[in-house]
């Protein structure tokens, strides 16, 4: 799997096996790299005509609620116009993160997604995050 973007907080890579974009997060990250990193995301997946993400996040650590707002308001509304279709984003994280209230509250809950064209779901074990893509 070769990388198709570094930046040095983000690698952008797809592996065409499984039909799937990849964006890893490789530091913490301030709010205006992570709307960079997202919008570069959402590039290479149009030009690749990718509606099924993987993204960890591990490393970048968690989202603030700054930051989970314009997910929100912003980039997530890009997608359907910008991909066609459902679009599904599982997140890799830490253990440690998904027992913070404060990325819990930054998370939307899973009946937001019920009408949305997009959903996410966070993992922290990879093959379950990649069986969930590929469900």
């Amino acid at each position: 799997m070769k990388p198709i973007l570094v930046q040095d907080f983000l690698e952008i890579s797809y592996r065409t096996d499984l039909d799937l974009l990849v964006g890893r997060w490789l530091r913490p990250v301030e709010l205006p790299e992570m709307q960079l990193g997202y919008q570069l995301l959402l590039d290479a997946a149009q030009a690749g005509s990718c509606r099924r993400w993987l993204l960890d996040v591990r490393r970048r650590q968690n989202t603030h609620q700054l930051g989970a707002q314009w997910m929100v308001t912003t980039w997530l509304p890009q997608l359907e116009p910008r991909l066609g279709g459902r679009t599904r984003l599982a997140y890799l994280m830490a253990p440690v993160y998904m027992r913070d209230e404060a990325a819990d509250a930054a998370f939307p809950p899973p009946a937001y997604f019920a009408d949305k064209p997009f959903v996410g779901e966070r993992f922290i074990e990879e093959n379950a995050a990649l069986a969930w893509l590929g469900a």
